[in-house]
């Protein structure tokens, strides 16, 4: 007579489903992707997966840089198999998601209702867009993701067929890709990078990057427009918008002026406009960037660490806090005490965190570029700074093949920025505060003499 079991497989998953949920909960941001991070390392150790011996300091490099969606590489993708590759692409798509909201929009794909505790969960991780709209915010973000993808890889397919890589080898490319480019990974499979792709894929390419570092907050507030015309836009999407726009077109011609000096490479106005757009989120490049002038570098250096939007793949500061910084500049030469935006007021709150985090990231690229220059004296203290912009903005980018001339301390340190990059110096900083403490005495004020 069969045993019975003493709980039912159904109670026992849900049970695991508990322990999961309380244990991402507790690690926060940081904690699920450190967990992506040493699953994937752990994969890319399989035999079979690199052509070549890859080391555990190589494989979590790896590792780090698709589940952070960032891009640099000490190993070339084109270097693995496919089945590492295979690896490498899963990884970007679930750095993309988290394993949280993955484990949340398969549930509600399969018609299955979120419980009051994974929403509240949910609705602290999604920067408490709304309680009410979380499970409606996780279907456009799995909805909108999966569309995109799946679209950019029709469209990129004949780019690779007519480029002559053969239908199989062109559907694999189409489908990484358009994967990478939309997740803001800057990784890819092919040797010359999405400069060997032609123009026709770089410009799918470049639709995919810009929906990809737009954010899905932006999105959702525009699909709620189309649904209903009495929607109107928040303050948040209009922001965005406006400095995507501005950011863009200054970057551009920036880029295409400086390059058209003297010795400083000689840009074509698409690679400008590519750069542009790419080295504030994904880290793909159609020019070989060790060709341009320190001028143009050290622009692009600005750029990656504007990085994109809220609620997107990419890394930086990010195109908000950059705007509510300069109104509460221009507030501050008004003589307004209070910032304004498009006749909003800008919470006290947030425009202290919008400094704080300008602040954190000038001090960490500052300290970290100091530190790579004073243990790589193989190379420049410009290429040091590069590096860790690159890193800490989520780009990837890299000025002349300086990653794989790391050592492996330099090589986890990159990896750390990387990290860091993707959830956020505030984040790390508030999972060891672990809350903010509501302010309960209000002190006396006192004018203190500053400037």
């Amino acid at each position: 007579m069969p045993r019975k079991r003493l709980f039912p497989i159904s109670q026992r998953a849900g049970n695991y489903k508990i322990m999961l949920l309380n244990l991402i909960k507790k690690g926060g941001l940081p904690g699920s992707f450190a967990l992506l991070i040493s699953i994937g390392t752990l994969l890319l150790m399989l035999p079979g997966v690199c052509t070549r011996d890859l080391t555990l300091v190589d494989a979590f490099f790896t590792a780090c840089s698709a589940v952070c969606l960032n891009g640099l590489a000490v190993v070339g993708t084109w270097e693995f198999t496919f089945f590492g590759q295979l690896i490498i692409l899963i990884l970007i798509q679930l750095g993309c998601f988290g394993i949280l909201s993955l484990s949340a929009i398969i549930l509600l794909l399969a018609g299955k209702e979120l419980s009051l505790s994974e929403t509240l969960i949910m609705y602290n991780l999604n920067d408490r867009f709304s309680l009410g709209c979380t499970e409606s915010l996780l279907r456009t973000i799995a909805t909108y993701t999966l569309v995109c993808e799946a679209i950019g890889a029709v469209l990129m397919l004949p780019g690779f067929i007519l480029n002559g890589f053969g239908f199989l080898p062109s559907l694999w490319y189409s489908l990484f890709y358009s994967v990478g480019s939309f997740c803001n990974a800057g990784i890819g499979p092919l040797a010359g990078d999405i400069a060997a792709a032609g123009r026709y894929v770089q410009v799918i390419s470049l639709a995919l990057i810009f929906l990809g570092g737009l954010g899905v907050y932006v999105i959702y507030d525009l699909l709620q427009i189309l649904h209903n015309r009495n929607h109107h836009m928040r303050l948040h999407s209009r922001i965005v918008l406006k400095c995507c726009a501005v950011l863009i077109v200054s970057g551009t011609l920036s880029l295409f002026l400086i390059s058209m000096l003297p010795g400083g490479g000689n840009l074509h106005l698409f690679d400008a406009f590519y750069l542009s757009i790419t080295s504030r989120t994904a880290g793909y490049s159609t020019v070989d960037l060790s060709r341009l002038s320190p001028a143009c570098l050290t622009l692009i250096i600005v750029l990656m660490l504007i990085g994109g939007s809220p609620g997107s793949t990419a890394g930086g500061l990010k195109t908000t806090t950059l705007a509510v910084i300069f109104a509460a500049l221009a507030s501050s030469f008004k003589g307004d005490n209070a910032v304004i935006i498009s006749g909003r007021t800008v919470a006290l709150r947030t425009v202290l965190r919008s400094f704080t985090i300008a602040v954190m990231f000038i001090l960490i690229v500052v300290f970290g570029g100091l530190l790579l220059s004073a243990v790589s004296p193989q190379l420049t203290d410009r290429q040091c700074f590069f590096e860790v912009s690159s890193a800490l903005g989520g780009t990837g980018l890299d000025a002349g093949w300086i990653t794989p001339q790391l050592t492996g301390p330099c090589k986890l340190m990159v990896a750390f920025f990387m990290f860091l990059g993707r959830v956020g110096p505030l984040a790390v900083f508030m999972f060891f505060v672990r809350k903010e403490k509501p302010a309960v005495l209000h002190y006396p004020e006192e004018r203190v003499i500053v400037g």
